[in-house]
């Protein structure tokens, strides 16, 4: 469970790239059909992985979703949830846009975009900053950051969590939502 865990992560911040890999795609093709290019290696290596990158972390994603059985949840009262907007914005510009900056179709570029990128995830996955997603905005989930009550003891100190929903947490405060771990601090609401 525990190397699922980190996987799901690492594919969370993987797929978070999908407008970079989607434009580094194109970039190597157009260099591929590029009659004067006469080495095509750093091209068809870069197709590969990226394509075996996003198909292996759609699977995790969506094998860890739905490996959530019903006796997973628990019920936990809204106490406070805020809905995360502003960071998609601030990832692209923080995050995407410098990397193209780099020439994928060069060894020594793609050499360095490695090292950057290994250095980016593992402060990214480290620190749980891979909730910005297009694969989760597409199937209509929302992240929300919530201060979470168990119900079975009311009495606890309340949990803080990031819980993915298609339900709009911020209209339901006060009430109570079922919710699994999914890789904490996220979880998954029902």
């Amino acid at each position: 469970r525990c190397a699922m865990n980190i996987l799901f992560k690492y594919a969370m911040f993987f797929t978070a790239f999908i407008p970079l890999w989607i434009t580094v795609l194109f970039l190597d093709i157009m260099s591929i059909t590029d009659e004067s290019n006469s080495y095509i290696g750093a091209e068809v290596i870069g197709i590969v992985c990226i394509v075996i990158g996003l198909f292996l972390s759609i699977i995790i994603i969506f094998c860890s979703m739905r490996g959530v059985r019903d006796r997973d949840y628990a019920k936990y009262k809204i106490l406070s949830a805020e809905q995360e907007k502003g960071i998609t914005s601030e990832f692209l510009l923080s995050y995407i846009l410098p990397l193209f900056a780099f020439d994928f179709t060069r060894w020594v570029n793609v050499v360095e975009f490695l090292i950057y990128f290994s250095i980016l995830a593992f402060l990214c996955v480290r620190n749980n900053n891979v909730y910005v997603n297009l694969l989760f905005e597409m199937k209509k989930y929302k992240f929300y950051t919530c201060e979470m009550q168990w119900i079975a003891e009311a009495n606890t100190t309340p949990i803080p969590m990031m819980v993915i929903s298609k339900k709009p947490l911020t209209a339901y405060k006060g009430n109570t939502i079922e919710v699994a771990a999914l890789n904490k601090p996220f979880y998954l609401s029902k």
